[in-house]
């Protein structure tokens, strides 16, 4: 057998996993955007729902396939850690999405509380900029543009934890018990998404500085 029919086998293009992580990436904001756009515009929440679904059904199946290619895989591009890492974040991410998109249907919230409106804006420029994070750490030359996304993606997390507190305060001063626990489930989903998105973004931090 050829030696680069050896290597190929050994040590398969790097792009396979960089273009499903960015997949991943990818889906995960156009998730978030889907979330973002249902907040703003509350009307068919079955059917925005729904759609939001269909992202994450996208998602599982992005990171079946990652994990397929990383099981059949000798060597792997970056440290196995980070990548399974990522991968692991970026489809919480969509889990946590589309879970706070079944309970405003299942639960008939008639209206999302203003911190489940802002939370969704951050949660929709965090995924964009871990989209722009892993792009970037595609390559040595733009490893700079991946560590400011990351960067941002903290802030904006920091942001997050304080709208998540905002918007308990403002929860706990209803007296209705079940309108309580239904509002904090949604709004406990996003933030989360928020953190993991954090998460996601530490993995990448590692890539790049193990890659630079």
């Amino acid at each position: 057998m050829p030696f680069k029919t050896i290597k190929q086998f050994i040590v398969p293009q790097e792009h396979v996993f960089y273009e499903l992580l960015q997949a991943q990436a990818e889906t995960a904001n156009e998730a978030a955007l889907a979330l973002r756009e249902l907040m703003h515009h509350y009307k068919d929440v079955d059917k925005q729902a729904k759609a939001i679904k269909h992202l994450e059904h996208k998602g599982d199946e992005l990171v079946h396939e990652l994990y397929a290619q990383l099981n059949k895989t000798f060597i792997v591009p970056m440290d196995h850690d980070d990548l399974s890492g990522l991968a692991t974040a970026l489809d919480d991410v969509l889990d946590l999405v589309n879970s706070s998109a079944k309970y405003l249907a299942v639960y008939d919230i008639k209206k999302p509380l203003p911190a489940m409106v802002e939370l969704s804006d951050i949660l929709a420029k965090q995924t964009a900029e871990l989209l722009a994070a892993t792009q970037a750490m595609q390559s040595s030359k733009t490893f700079s543009r991946a560590t400011k996304a990351a960067a941002e993606i903290n802030r904006l997390e920091n942001e997050a934890d304080d709208g998540y507190t905002r918007g308990l305060v403002e929860l706990f001063k209803s007296d209705d018990a079940v309108f309580i626990l239904k509002h904090k489930e949604v709004l406990d989903r996003i933030e989360s998404a928020c953190d993991r998105v954090k998460q996601a973004s530490h993995a990448v931090s590692n890539i790049v500085v193990k890659h630079g």
